[in-house]
């Protein structure tokens, strides 16, 4: 469209060329949606394509359990056996200093979970509500004293 665009003829009534541009631009941005929208299935596809196959070659993962949650009767024998939950792990560097204001990533930094910051933050987040551990302004976070001061 634009380089069939009369260019005198623009210079001479540019409202009548404006509204038609604006009218194309319309129409362009209604087809980029959609290019988008394809494209983006389209990532969809390939992404569980990708699964299927990896599933094909090498199995189906094994589900999930919960952290502590036991399926088997086994398991649940051993489970004395398992590491202390990441809650546990908080309470207990916190508790070593009750004093020092933690923030998340110092926290998952001690706790070798700095890939899992988020999971860290949302555990010490409960622990604030359920009042073991205090949330200061700023984001810090401290041992709470179980003690009135």
């Amino acid at each position: 469209m634009i380089e069939t665009l009369d260019w005198p003829e623009l210079s001479g009534d540019p409202e009548k060329f404006l509204q038609a541009l604006d009218g194309r631009e319309a129409e362009l941005q209604q087809e980029l949606y959609k290019v988008r929208q394809v494209a983006r299935q389209v990532r969809q596809l390939l992404k569980v394509k990708d699964t299927l196959t990896s599933w094909h070659e090498s199995g189906i993962p094994e589900q999930r359990q919960a952290e502590n949650q036991a399926s088997r009767p086994e398991d649940s024998a051993a489970a004395g056996t398992q590491p202390p939950t990441r809650k546990v792990r908080i309470m207990t560097l916190l508790s070593q200093d009750p004093q020092r204001q933690w923030k998340v990533s110092d926290v998952a930094t001690a706790l070798d979970e700095v890939p899992k910051i988020k999971s860290v933050r949302v555990a010490m987040d409960e622990l604030a509500k359920a009042g073991s551990i205090a949330k200061l302004p700023n984001a810090f976070y401290k041992f709470a004293n179980s003690q009135p001061a």
